[in-house]
């Protein structure tokens, strides 16, 4: 009988363990999951919106792209990187790169859908930050881009080397015959006109001067960049060359 007891206790005595052991076991998982997730979470950087979808555009068309993301964690979270896909660029630099628990941040964009014709657009935006764990914070731009019809051109294309020509001769001169598209602003009302459109004219921009036989225009251009106009450049031969090289092509009579 007393053996019978002894085996019994041996039995119970081993199940006791077994479950101490066991609880052992659970109690650790719990606490690596708590620690895992608590520390996972210190910086959690999060989207109102992770998918910007702009439809359907044109090639050549630009689009604003927006994103406003979160600090979800209990800790400062610091922006390290963020890495775009080529036709994304940021649309302004980024000065502010650390959020506070609870704080937002907008970022802006610009997808430039030139050389995108035809094809369906689904790319990934990064943020790279300083939880290893969670980083990074993916945001995706998503949009159809309809190829360029034949009689349809990007603005990029005529501001590529865009150019004005300006005839600087008399109003009766521009009258009787001009090259089209040309501007009346005669050399003596250039100062009052360069004026009123200073604020608008860049670097880029290319102003041709014509006159008769290149001669006034010659003086307008130099006379122009001295004052730090880079952009005007006479025509050689003025009116009377071009003539001479094309004949009457591109000109016209009246105020067109």
């Amino acid at each position: 009988m007393f053996r019978k007891y002894t085996g019994f206790a041996l039995f119970v005595t081993k199940e006791i363990e077994v479950m101490r052991r066991s609880f052992n076991i659970l109690a650790l998982a719990l606490f690596l999951i708590f620690f895992t997730s608590s520390f996972l979470r210190t910086q959690e950087l999060t989207a109102e919106k992770s998918i910007f979808d702009f439809g359907t555009i044109r090639e050549g068309m630009n689009v604003s792209v927006n994103f406003t993301i979160s600090n979800k964690g209990s800790k400062k979270a610091q922006i390290k990187e963020i890495r775009t896909f080529a036709a994304c660029v940021e649309s302004r630099p980024l000065g502010q790169r650390s959020l506070a628990p609870g704080e937002k941040l907008k970022l802006d964009f610009l997808f430039e859908s030139l050389g995108y014709g035809g094809a369906s657009v689904d790319k990934n935006i990064e943020i790279h930050y300083d939880n290893p764990g969670l980083s990074p914070l993916k945001l995706k731009v998503r949009g159809k881009v309809l190829s360029l019809e034949p009689y349809q051109a990007p603005i990029g294309e005529m501001t590529y080397n865009f150019f004005v020509l300006i005839d600087i001769r008399p109003p009766e001169g521009f009258a009787k015959e001009h090259i089209i598209g040309a501007i009346n602003v005669p050399s003596r009302m250039m100062e009052q006109w360069l004026a009123e459109v200073s604020k608008s004219l860049s670097a880029e921009l290319i102003i041709y001067l014509c006159c008769e036989d290149g001669t006034e225009s010659d003086r307008a251009a130099k006379m122009l960049r001295e004052k730090g106009y880079s952009q005007f450049i006479s025509l050689v031969g003025g009116l009377k060359e071009w003539k001479q090289q094309l004949g009457t092509k591109f000109l016209v009579s009246g105020k067109i």
